[in-house]
C-alpha cells in the first residue's frame, strides 16, 4: 500500500539505497515493498498523462492507481507526480 509517507520519503531521495544510507529510523516503512510499487506506477502515470497508452490500458493504470493507494489525497499526489 502506497501512503502519503511513504511518497514523502520517495520524493525526497527517489532512490531506496540513498534512503537506507541516510540512516532512516523509519527502515520498517518499505520493508512491506512500496519503492518499486511507486517507481513503476510514476512511469505509468507519466505515460497517461502524455496520452502515450491506449484508453483501455489507461483506465488499467488509475484502476491500479486506485487500489494501490491509502486515500483519494495519496493518489492525487502520486499522479502530480508524474
Amino acid at each position: 500500500m502506497i501512503t502519503s509517507e511513504k511518497l514523502s520519503v520517495y520524493s525526497k531521495f527517489h532512490d531506496v539505497d540513498d534512503w537506507q544510507r541516510a540512516g532512516s529510523p523509519r527502515r520498517e516503512l518499505f520493508e512491506s515493498g512500496g519503492w518499486a510499487e511507486i517507481q513503476n506506477l510514476l512511469q505509468e502515470l507519466t505515460m497517461l498523462k502524455r496520452n502515450l497508452v491506449s484508453r483501455e490500458y489507461g483506465e488499467q493504470i488509475r484502476q491500479r492507481l486506485a487500489d494501490i493507494t491509502a486515500d483519494q489525497d495519496t493518489a492525487r499526489a502520486l499522479f502530480e507526480m508524474a
